[in-house]
């Protein structure tokens, strides 16, 4: 039996029938929401992500269709990103390796990517610059100190990019349990496998990276 046919068996038995998984977060028409679930998916819970999307939502009630400069509007409306985490999103929790605010990092990035010669500032436009192999757009985004590769695989799964993964500690864990590895797997070949295993399929790779993480998370 093949490496990959010994994870197969192993997902069959762990997730079940694919049929039955939850959809890949998406929020594909707005960038600002991918924004704010990306910086505040980072080590930390969904719930927390949950809740300050739900608080944006009651803010903005075109949130579901706002692009990253209404989101940079939003906060400057609130009186700057410091004042919008703790007024509007009621989160306080800062980046990792930052003294900074979760908004005042996705500020800084959503700036970066609508300064490039080919400015993002939809879900449209970010989904067409990652088509195209666009490495400026994603330099943009990892400028961010804080913002490290997942914060970038966050963003552009959520923005509706089927073929992405998110390869955390947490899928690299159950990968590295399934083909009875002792250490874990590392990004690079975390997401080589879970690419391989989702086209075995007939499943997008999120979608078996979301069914992974839930059965390795079930409280979050």
């Amino acid at each position: 039996m093949t490496d990959i046919d010994l994870l197969l068996r192993t997902i069959n038995e762990d997730l079940g029938d694919s049929s039955s998984w939850s959809a890949p977060v998406e929020f594909r028409d707005s960038l600002a929401l991918c924004a704010l679930n990306s910086a505040y998916s980072l080590n930390g819970s969904s719930a927390a992500a949950k809740n300050v999307i739900a608080r944006y939502r009651a803010f903005r009630p075109t949130a579901d269709t706002d692009s990253g400069p209404d989101l940079m509007k939003a906060m400057d409306s609130a009186g700057g990103p410091a004042e919008f985490a703790i007024n509007i999103l009621r989160n306080e929790r800062p980046l990792a390796r930052s003294n900074r605010l979760r908004p005042e990092g996705i500020y800084e990035g959503l700036s970066r990517l609508a300064a490039l010669d080919s400015a993002v500032t939809t879900t449209e436009h970010l989904r067409t610059a990652v088509a195209e192999g666009s490495t400026a757009t994603k330099r943009a985004w990892l400028s961010v100190k804080g913002f490290g590769p997942l914060a970038w695989s966050y963003l552009i799964m959520n923005a509706g990019v089927a073929t992405e993964t998110k390869p955390d500690v947490m899928i690299q864990r159950y990968l590295a349990r399934a083909l009875g590895e002792n250490d874990k797997l590392g990004p690079e070949r975390t997401r080589q496998v879970l690419q391989l295993a989702a086209a075995k399929l007939s499943v997008e790779p999120r979608a078996l990276d979301r069914a992974i993480w839930q059965y390795e998370s079930p409280s979050k």
